[in-house]
């Protein structure tokens, strides 16, 4: 899941959509949907400096959901960029297990 910051023009979070699937892809990730939940009020007020130094305090944020299936060396890769990345707020990544009926 990732958190981008609610001003993004649909192009660019297009484009930044775009990079990260193909960062899986290339990752050995397979199946990789995206979810777009569209700009949802943050719980709490969120303070991130840019590249440059600059900080900007958030309230609201675009929720992507991405959901495939990856290596779990491939992880460490993908989470470093999305912490770099000036366009993401936050992000979070979680492993789902099948169940065990």
């Amino acid at each position: 899941m990732a958190v981008l910051r609610p001003d993004m023009a649909e192009d660019q979070r297009l484009a930044l959509t775009q990079k990260y699937e193909e960062l899986l892809v290339a990752g050995g990730g397979m199946y990789v949907e995206v979810f777009n939940r569209g700009v949802i009020p943050l719980a709490y007020s969120i303070k991130k400096k840019n590249k440059d130094g600059e900080s900007n305090t958030y309230l609201d944020g675009i929720y992507l959901l991405f959901t495939y299936f990856t290596k779990p060396e491939s992880m460490a890769v993908l989470e470093e960029t999305l912490r770099a990345d000036d366009d993401v707020i936050r992000s979070s990544s979680f492993k789902v297990r099948k169940r065990k009926y």
